[in-house]
Order: structure tokens, then sequence, then C-alpha cells
């Protein structure tokens, strides 16, 4: 037999009822092959998950107690451990600190907005002004031009 083809040999004993039965007592073997590659699995306990809430309750009391040996009934008593309550107080600073960043960088945004929008509306409002002085300027010629007419007819 190869070491390769990983063959194993099982042996059954027959029953009592099946050695009544049978002329020859020769045990009955199987023959298995087991992959090499294939691993069984261990069941595991399902993960644990807490909400924020829950961690900010853990972390809350963790920091309230008096001693380390208050702290470790607490981990105890949670099941967890240090380097966990460490890593959701430095997830909450981030948080807390991308929070602030975010909000001002919301508000630069905006800041930014509004600063081009009040230069496009000034602009504009240039263009107005330009054109309402045109208008201006052409009805003056018109109503002088039309006025000289009306008064020379008049005087003819």
């Amino acid at each position: 037999m190869n070491k390769k083809d990983s063959v194993y040999l099982i042996q059954q004993e027959a029953s009592p009822a099946d050695r009544s039965d049978a002329l020859d007592h020769q045990p009955v073997r199987e023959i298995f092959e087991v992959d090499p590659q294939v691993k069984v699995k261990k069941p595991r306990a399902a993960r644990r998950k807490f909400s924020m809430s829950d961690k900010i309750k853990i972390i809350t009391a963790f920091d309230a107690c008096n001693g380390s040996l208050e702290r470790g009934a607490l981990l105890r008593k949670q099941g967890l451990y240090y380097a966990s309550i460490s890593k959701w107080k430095k997830d909450l600073q981030e948080k807390n600190s991308s929070r602030k960043d975010f909000k001002s960088h919301q508000r630069d945004l905006a800041h930014q907005q509004l600063l081009r929008e009040n230069a496009r509306l000034k602009k504009k409002l240039a263009q107005a002004e330009a054109i309402i002085e045109i208008q201006k300027k052409v009805s003056k010629l018109l109503s002088d031009h039309v006025i000289d007419q009306e008064t020379s007819e008049v005087q003819s």
C-alpha cells in the first residue's frame, strides 16, 4: 500500500446474529479513502457582537473602577480582555475626532460654496447694472431725438 493513497482499512466485527448464520467467521473489511487536504472543523462558539451603546456602558464602568482588581473583576465578569477595552476607547476617540473633522470640513465646503455663489451674483449684478445704464442712455438719446422732432414739427 502507498503512503500517497492514504487508504485506511477499518475492521468491523460481525454481530452475534451474523456469526451464527455465517459459515466463516472472517471480519468484514471496508475501505475508505481519506483526502489528506480535508481537515475536520471544530465547532466554534458564536462570536459576540457589542453595540456602540454596550461598548460605551462597559467603558464607563471600566473607567469608574478604582483599582486594577476591580477592573480585572469587571473584565472577567464581561468575558473581555483589556485589549478589547483599549481598542474600543481608541475607536471611540477616532470616531469623535472624525465627526468633528467631518463637521468642520462640511462647514468649509458650505463657506466656499457661498463665496462662489456670492461672486457669481456680483458678476450678474454688474452685468445687469451695465445693461440698465445702456438702456438709460439709449432711452435718453431716443427721447431727445423724438422731442427734437416734435419741437421742429410744432415750429413749422
